[in-house]
C-alpha cells in the first residue's frame, strides 16, 4: 500500500499532512492527517484535521516552554529574572 502525503498547513517547523492512498489528492480519500517535522519525519498521526491541530498546538507550545526561560506557572518568577541580579522595583544605573 502505498502512501501519499499532500500539504494542509505549515506552522513554525512542522506541517500538517493529509494523507491518502492515492496521488491525487481528494478530501473523501484523506484516511489521517499526519504532523511532520521539517526534517520530514512523521510525528504523529490523527484522524482528524482538528485533533491534528489541536496536536501541533500542544506541541508547539511545549517547544517554546522546553526552549526558553519561561515558566509554566507564568505567576512565578521566570529564571531569567532571578539571574539577573537586579531587585524588583529598581532600575540599573
Amino acid at each position: 500500500m502505498n502512501e501519499y502525503r499532500h500539504h494542509i498547513q505549515t506552522r513554525g517547523h512542522y506541517q500538517i499532512v493529509a494523507l491518502t492512498r492515492d496521488s491525487e489528492y481528494e478530501q473523501d480519500d484523506v484516511y489521517a492527517y499526519a504532523i511532520m517535522s521539517s526534517a520530514g519525519v512523521k510525528l504523529h498521526q490523527e484522524v482528524t484535521l482538528s485533533e491534528a491541530q489541536i496536536w501541533l498546538d500542544d506541541r508547539i507550545l511545549k517547544d517554546l516552554l522546553d526552549s526558553s526561560d519561561v515558566s509554566p506557572d507564568m505567576m512565578s518568577p521566570s529564571r531569567r529574572a532571578e539571574r539577573s541580579g537586579l531587585r524588583s522595583g529598581r532600575k540599573r544605573s
